[in-house]
């Protein structure tokens, strides 16, 4: 199957979180209906928490099983493919039932090769979704909810590359928008409805080999459905402009990856909020010691969405990785992580540690099994928010 890109040039908003990743060895077969191919796979994980809420005094704990199975249609037409995937998620806490959620996501990827100079990605998605209690909109007072705080997320999005790989020069031109609406406690969550709109241009010059300079400019606008009347600073609509200049390679077999350094400016619709600019950087490194064994560099610096307190979140999360296949079954990731959230406007800034450990076997061509532990730790300026985390889990994976 080819595989569908869909990523853009323009990353338009990051979670903020850690993400750590994960071996996958399962390699699905598939059901077949005339020219539609259909893969199902099941991803299981029971896990344990010593601190559900993220709060400072890790007053609750628990056993927590999540069970996610995905179904995808797809369908090749030459070197175009299109596809059409569903995958449900669904949460139960052992000891605390009010965090049980179900999320619902829906994805429609297209990609279409008009020759082998003309590429074009189209993607859609529905997610209807949470934010664990202790994230988002409720950190620092999720003891005070007594549910998960909901939202349904629409994103539309696509990406157009106007030269080859094997051109001197080429450009990928990239759009995205996505629109987030809460869908519970509507008396605050109604201020924080916004949607965001987001371009990008990305030009990529050959200089040597297989390395690339790149220039890079983005810019994005976030419009909020609501101003909440009890704010003095007005509006939090607001624009931002990135410029970025680095280089790409894929040089040698062991090291790839790409560096850029520039600049950001985000100005506010309302003169009462502070105008922010500064430096900005990305840069994604992998290093090949062997063919079973890799390690991975990735920095970079970004704007969030403020979840109450301040203008928006300047942060920058970097994270050093180590994979190694010990042999054909077995192998094992370490990451360390590290997420630094400066609140503008207030003086609230956090400083983010975590590291994870996984291990997993592939028993079966169909048939995953694996076991992990994650440590994070947040120190913030403001007590209330400061906490640290332990999870041990084990997981499967199945297909077909």
């Amino acid at each position: 199957m080819h595989k569908i890109v869909t990523t853009t040039a323009a990353t338009l908003t990051v979670a903020a979180s850690i993400v750590m990743p994960r071996a996958f060895a399962v390699e699905p077969a598939n059901l077949s209906w005339g020219p539609v191919f259909v893969t199902p796979t099941l991803d299981s994980r029971l896990e344990y928490t010593d601190n559900v809420l993220r709060t400072q005094d890790d007053d609750k704990d628990s056993m927590i099983s999540v069970i996610k199975p995905r179904v995808q249609a797809w369908m090749e037409d030459g070197l175009n493919t299109y596809s059409l995937s569903y995958t449900m998620i669904d949460y139960r806490y052992f000891d605390s039932s009010r965090d049980d959620y179900t999320d619902n996501q829906f994805n429609l990827d297209i990609y279409h090769a008009f020759n082998a100079r003309n590429q074009a990605n189209l993607y859609a998605e529905y997610f209807d979704a949470h934010e664990e209690r202790g994230t988002g909109l409720s950190e620092g007072v999720a003891e005070l909810l007594d549910e998960p705080v909901e939202f349904e997320r629409i994103t539309l999005g696509g990406d157009y590359t106007l030269g080859s790989e094997q051109s001197r020069g080429r450009l990928l031109l990239a759009g995205k928008t996505h629109d987030i609406e809460y869908q519970n406690f509507r008396e605050e969550t109604q201020y924080r409805d916004y949607s965001n709109y987001g371009l990008g241009a990305t030009f990529f010059w050959r200089i040597k080999g297989k390395t690339d300079l790149v220039a890079e400019v983005r810019y994005q606008e976030t419009e909020y459905d609501k101003v909440d009347p009890f704010s003095r600073e007005g509006t939090l609509d607001s624009e931002e402009y990135n410029y970025l200049v680095g280089l790409s390679w894929d040089a040698t077999a062991k090291t790839s990856g790409s560096v850029k350094v520039g600049a950001y400016d985000r100005t506010y619709d309302s003169n009462e909020r502070n105008d922010s600019n500064g430096f900005s950087w990305e840069a994604d490194v992998s290093y090949q010691l062997r063919t079973y064994s890799i390690f991975t560099l990735a920095s970079k610096r970004f704007s969030e969405e403020t979840n109450g307190l301040g203008d928006a979140v300047n942060a920058n999360l970097t994270t050093l990785g180590w994979s190694h296949n010990w042999n054909k079954r077995s192998s094992t990731n370490l990451t360390l992580g590290y997420l630094n959230e400066d609140y503008e406007g207030t003086e609230r800034e956090d400083d983010e540690y975590q590291v994870s450990a996984s291990y997993n076997y592939a028993m079966r061509r169909w048939l995953d099994l694996g076991a992990g532990y994650t440590y994070a730790d947040r120190d913030s300026d403001i007590d209330l928010y400061d906490y640290s985390r332990s999870v041990v889990y084990i997981t499967a994976s199945v297909s077909l």
